[in-house]
């Protein structure tokens, strides 16, 4: 039996990503919870497993492995049993063609996060220890972009593109759901853990809205909630308080949002 250890953050979409293949899969492992709010994914004990500063790391014994998309692929391929990827070749590589538009993604749904909510956060805290969270980020972009956020909210350039990018998202989901109830697969797989973390975010920010109107999403994210799997990695690892907290954020800011796509 291999030794695996989990070290991720509970509301972190790649984390759900992550721990929504563990418990699929019905893998055994032990969490180790990285307070991102406290910067613990910058600390030097940290950084000597994952020095991109990010969550979720996967140790398996003496291993270790980063990106969430890519932890999944070897949990796929090391615990074969219950199966998360398609049997054909094509739907494989439609499959894979998917996980590497979301994790593209990814960044936009950040956007929206600390645009709407985190931002609030923390403006709380005194400047120079926020100076020394953003200063900590190792990528000059990611760095620029997530000071912008915090000073401008959701007035900055980069949030209203997240804007535009999630629509452009949304709908491709809907369209990669087609005919079926899942992500190129004939259950739960790869691909849908892969995208249902952000359409879980836009909920906690009070924007489902975004998504209301697609009937197949709905579908989809319904069945999704009422799944075993679903309380295991995502619910109970997310403390109600901070949900309330990012979704009065979103509702107080609701309008100005959509006012935003509207005219962008």
């Amino acid at each position: 039996m291999k030794n695996i250890t989990l070290y991720h953050n509970g509301p972190s979409t790649c984390s759900q990503k992550v721990r929504l293949i563990l418990e699929l899969k019905k893998i055994k492992y032990k969490s180790e919870l990285i307070d991102l709010f406290t910067g613990e994914q910058h600390s030097p004990e940290y950084v000597k497993l994952n020095p991109n500063h990010l969550v979720p790391t996967l140790v398996v014994d003496n291993n270790i492995l980063l990106e969430s998309s890519l932890i999944n692929e070897y949990l796929e391929d090391t615990f074969p049993e219950v199966s998360a990827r398609p049997s054909d070749s094509f739907r494989i590589h439609q499959m894979r063609l998917w996980i590497k538009y979301v994790d593209i993604y990814h960044s936009q749904c950040g956007s929206l996060t600390y645009g709407i909510g985190m931002r609030n956060i923390l403006n709380q805290k005194p400047k120079e220890e926020v100076n020394k969270e953003i200063n900590a980020i190792p990528d000059l972009i990611k760095r620029k972009n997530r000071r912008d956020l915090v000073d401008l909210g959701i007035e900055a350039p980069i949030f209203i593109e997240a804007l535009r990018q999630s629509d452009i998202f949304l709908n491709k989901l809907e369209q990669s759901l087609g005919t079926s109830e899942w992500i190129y697969n004939d259950s739960f797989g790869l691909a849908d853990a892969s995208a249902l973390p952000y359409i879980i975010r836009m909920e906690q920010l009070a924007l489902s809205d975004l998504f209301n109107n697609r009937p197949k999403i709905n579908a989809w994210y319904t069945k999704i909630k009422k799944m075993d799997i679903y309380q295991k990695a995502v619910t109970a690892f997310i403390p109600q308080p901070l949900i309330d907290y990012l979704y009065q954020c979103g509702e107080d800011q609701k309008d100005k949002i959509f006012k935003l796509l509207e005219k962008n």
